[in-house]
């Protein structure tokens, strides 16, 4: 009987020697009694120490250098300087700079033409007691108007305040 998918992984993983015990015996025994087997992890034998006559690959000469660079980006998070990085940067931050104020001030100006224009304000004589004794009572009335008609003297006879 020839190895099944699994015990191929498990023979490929005992000649690295990363299987664990359990599982070698199993394969040792397994081997021990089939000869096709057995065949079989011959040639994959074989055929694993024919890779130690392949040539090894080199390294390029900067290889050093572009990991360690690498690695100082992984650590601190940020690339190295240079002069086009600098200018990127500087640029998007003025781009982000004036994205925020345009934002801001059409807010503002739509803002302003929802709004509607401010209300009327009326500048109080400070010296007049009246207005600062009866302070309270204005706040709760709403219309500005409301305030003059009462001060016509047809409506409560000839004792209108303001005279």
């Amino acid at each position: 009987m020839a190895l099944s998918d699994k015990e191929r992984e498990d023979l490929v993983a005992f000649l690295d020697g990363e299987l664990k015990a359990h599982k070698a015996q199993v394969l040792e025994a397994k081997l021990g009694f089939d000869a096709a087997a057995r065949a079989e992890a011959d040639a994959f034998k074989k055929t694993w120490s024919l890779l130690d006559y392949l040539p090894r690959p080199e390294p390029s000469a900067d290889f050093t250098h572009k990991t360690l660079e690498r690695l100082s980006v992984m650590k601190t998070g940020q690339a190295p300087w240079s002069r086009r990085s600098r200018w990127r940067t500087a640029g998007l931050s003025l781009a982000w700079a004036a994205s925020v104020f345009l934002a801001v001030a059409v807010g503002y100006f739509a803002g302003a033409r929802v709004a509607g224009p401010a209300p009327d304000v009326v500048a109080l004589d400070p010296a007049d007691s009246r207005v600062v004794e009866n302070l309270t009572l204005y706040e709760q009335v709403d219309d500005l108007e409301f305030l003059n008609k009462l001060n016509d003297p047809d409506l409560f006879g000839d004792e209108a305040v303001g005279s």
